[in-house]
């Protein structure tokens, strides 16, 4: 069999880039037997070097197109022209991007539905993404074969939007987070402390609860730094701080004169292990997650986790969380109050953190994937 996989998305270090990079390695890493054919568009970036190390493998090749995204979108969204052999060749099956469906001369087409944001809650998103998703989704519901969902929640919103589609045509597949995250709790406990002072000292940190995520509306971070003040009202001796990690997305950069608040921005992918590790919780109040990466991230390292009661959140969370409603100060205030000033339960919690963690692995993911490709 020859499979296909849109990877043009690896080079915006965004969840779907986490995804497209860790599922293609782990498919080829566990199939030998099929042929692998890597599409890669992009007008300005070069090809990232994850994608071009898997070259090495005799059964990938990878082919390069200085297209635009905007392009592709004209061409495979509002036209539905060239069908994606003409770029790669014959394919049997074709994994598409969250961007663009392209047409196909015969080969089946498989989509992952990381979220649906842009027509859920259009006022979250630009209006080019909102219009892109629209037609690329448009395209995906009446040509593609089987559609991947993240998590039940997305399938259940996937069902509500397109009550049409034949459910036989979805599966739940979870993402994970890479192994270098579940590889922690293996160091010698020494070396987890050296590991957990050095990113403290280097972030000018200590009790810290953190989130991890873009900063944009949906994330909810100012309401929940309004409720982080409240406990640091009703506590005023806590040494705690609330730590903000991410990139400035659409529509929301939060700011804090606080000194409460650290608002640390982008921090790099080899210092986020050890600050996962290091925090005394993690929370992610969000309006609306199809996954929630970061928690997993977490779940990985043992570290209690607060989230939102809605999406897929408490779903991936299972029961080693404390769920809070982020639509309200108050319970996440509570929230905060029952699990930073418990430490008996941050450590039940933690215990449960990583039972509930073996639930998630890009080889599983990546098995599971490929028996779909094998079924088309």
């Amino acid at each position: 069999m020859i499979i296909g996989i849109d990877v043009s998305a690896v080079v915006y270090g965004t969840g779907v880039s986490n995804y497209t990079i860790n599922l293609v390695r782990n498919l080829i890493k566990i199939d030998k037997k099929n042929q692998y054919k890597l599409f890669f568009s992009s007008l300005r970036e070069p090809v990232p070097e994850d994608i071009i190390s898997l070259t090495s493998q005799s059964n990938v090749k990878l082919y390069c197109f200085k297209l635009p995204p905007l392009a592709l979108d004209f061409i495979w969204n509002r036209l539905h022209i060239i069908p994606i052999e003409f770029f790669i060749g014959k394919c049997d099956v074709f994994h598409t991007s969250d961007w663009t469906q392209p047409p196909t001369l015969k080969a089946k087409t498989v989509t992952t539905i990381h979220d649906l944001v842009p027509l859920l809650y259009p006022q979250w998103s630009h209006k080019r993404i909102i219009a892109t998703h629209k037609r690329k989704m448009a395209q995906a519901i009446k040509n593609c074969h089987h559609f991947i969902c993240v998590s039940q929640t997305t399938k259940n919103d996937l069902i509500k939007l397109y009550p049409k589609l034949d459910q036989q045509k979805i599966s739940v597949i979870y993402e994970a987070a890479e192994k270098k995250y579940s590889d922690f709790l293996k160091l010698a406990k020494n070396v987890q402390l050296e590991k957990k002072n050095k990113i403290k000292n280097l972030y000018d940190l200590d009790k810290f609860v953190l989130i991890q995520g873009t900063q944009e509306t949906r994330k909810n971070l100012i309401n929940f730094s309004i409720a982080f003040e409240r406990f640091i009202d009703t506590y005023p001796k806590s040494k705690i701080v609330l730590a903000i990690v991410g990139k400035s997305g659409w529509g929301q950069k939060i700011e804090s004169k606080s000194p409460h608040i650290k608002i640390l921005g982008y921090i790099p992918e080899k210092d986020m292990v050890a600050l996962h590790a290091s925090a005394m919780i993690l929370a992610t109040p969000s309006l609306y997650e199809g996954f929630g990466m970061p928690l997993v991230k977490s779940l990985y390292v043992g570290v209690p986790v607060l989230v939102s009661n809605n999406t897929s959140l408490s779903e991936i969370a299972g029961d080693s969380a404390i769920l809070v409603d982020p639509k309200s100060i108050q319970s996440m205030f509570l929230g905060l109050k029952k699990i930073l000033t418990n430490s008996q339960l941050r450590a039940r919690l933690s215990v449960k953190a990583i039972k509930q963690s073996k639930l998630y692995s890009w080889d599983i993911t990546a098995k599971q994937t490929l028996a779909i490709y094998n079924k088309l």
